[in-house]
């Protein structure tokens, strides 16, 4: 593409330098408009704005302006009510009113070839439009101009380039675009990384500060795509969880690293990796103390019990169910006093204390249900039924822990499964071998 155009290829018809070309092109679209409809006024207005950007040099923004009227023939719903079009009329003056002064701006920072402020402005046109749904499209043509814009000058290296991709990466974000969100985060990403950028007055963030939002922002994405694989794929879920791990502990946020440290912390317990899952737990701890995040603490505590319990340190794992108990005392409406007290039923039923166990499993089961997490409610519940005599509660225990990953315990899925364990007494949590020996046995 060639630096003299602010357009990108396909969008609009090749420049031909002449003025008549713009005129014709805007009044082909007259006869696609019916008689009645008052609409085709707005095809001089057009054309006026059009026909004075080309005129005073600016043949760019001219050929620019040409998409907002392919753009309204297409998508914008006919009328013939003069109300209605005296309103878009004002909107559509107000439009261009601002892009013919953003626009011959622009080209006057391009003409003095100072590159990078026409970079910059290019991108605040851009995010003009960010907040106005019905003009979406103008900030993703105008991304895709600063993107060739970039390129064109040499300018991608430079902190406007890191801020471009930045940018153009949380509108793809909004747009549910996440592997071209990643794709732009992460360039952005890497642009940043070792850099020494002095924060200016109008700019965003300076790099110490920009390196840590990417790095937040791509812990969200990422954490999208987990939860876009938890069902369908393991190895892309599980890929995914550790980016997002690491976004996180890089983004130097103690909140954002307190959470991601306790989520990875669950996944290495799932996967029986006990020792690393209880130092994540750890790291999750020291954060959520120094952010008084009174339910993290608890949380943490709880976590770490199951490691021990797993780990059979017994003594520790009580030490810090004693904790638990304290820190959940002050209020028994909270989610940490629901994941106490499922723990405690574990514990209690492992023990052979069945009443104490179906005690806490009710517990857990009415505030799950206050607080309306239907998928614990459910786990709470089925684990209370199996404390009536369901000989095989543990290995279930860890069956249902497990099939999280893959999909939530409410799943009709997963419920038929346990109705037919307790009907055909079929312990699908093993494989077709460890099936056929228990049926031996």
């Amino acid at each position: 593409m060639s630096s003299s155009s602010l357009i990108r290829p396909g969008l609009t018809t090749a420049i031909l330098g002449q003025l008549p070309a713009i005129k014709l092109r805007l009044r082909k679209k007259v006869p696609l408009l019916t008689f009645r409809e008052v609409r085709r006024a707005r095809i001089p207005l057009y054309e006026a704005f059009a026909s004075e950007l080309y005129e005073s040099g600016h043949v760019n923004g001219a050929f620019l302006m040409l998409q907002l009227i392919e753009f309204e023939h297409d998508h914008v719903p006919r009328t013939s009510q003069q109300t209605i079009e005296d309103r878009r009329l004002k909107n559509s003056k107000n439009l261009l009113n601002f892009l013919f002064k953003a626009l011959r701006e622009a080209e006057s920072y391009k003409i003095a070839q100072n590159y990078e402020a026409e970079v910059e402005h290019l991108l605040m046109i851009a995010r003009s439009f960010l907040d106005d749904s019905q003009k979406r499209w103008i900030s993703r043509q105008f991304f895709l101009i600063v993107l060739d814009r970039c390129a064109d000058c040499r300018l991608c290296e430079l902190q406007i380039g890191a801020l471009m991709r930045y940018h153009y990466g949380m509108f793809l974000v909004e747009e549910k675009k996440l592997d071209e969100a990643i794709e732009q985060l992460e360039l952005a990403r890497d642009l940043s990384a070792g850099q020494v950028w002095k924060l200016e007055k109008d700019q965003d963030f300076g790099s110490p500060l920009m390196i840590n939002e990417i790095q937040h922002q791509l812990y969200l994405v990422y954490s999208k795509m987990c939860e876009r694989f938890k069902k369908t794929d393991p190895d892309r879920y599980e890929l995914y969880l550790r980016l997002s791990h690491k976004a996180a502990v890089e983004s130097n946020l103690e909140h954002v690293a307190c959470d991601s440290y306790l989520n990875f912390g669950d996944f290495l317990l799932d996967q029986g990796e006990y020792r690393d899952a209880l130092e994540c737990y750890k790291n999750s701890f020291k954060r959520a103390k120094s952010t008084y995040a009174e339910d993290k603490v608890c949380k943490t505590h709880i976590r770490m019990a199951a490691a021990y319990r797993r780990l059979n340190e017994l003594t520790e794992c009580n030490f810090m169910l004693n904790l638990v108990d304290k820190l959940s005392a002050k209020d028994h409406h909270t989610e940490c006093y629901a994941e106490y007290q499922v723990l405690i039923g574990e514990i209690h039923f492992e023990n052979g204390r069945l009443d104490e166990a179906r005690q806490a499993f009710h517990r857990a089961r009415e505030v799950y249900k206050v607080l309306k997490k239907e998928d614990r409610m459910v786990q709470a519940c089925i684990f209370g039924a199996l404390a009536h005599g369901e000989t095989h509660f543990g290995l279930y225990a860890n069956l249902v822990k497990k099939a999280e990953v893959r999909g939530l315990v409410s799943d009709n899925e997963n419920l038929f499964k346990l109705l037919r364990f307790n009907v055909d007494n079929d312990p699908f949590w093993c494989d077709r071998k460890c099936s056929t020996m228990t049926s031996s046995q």
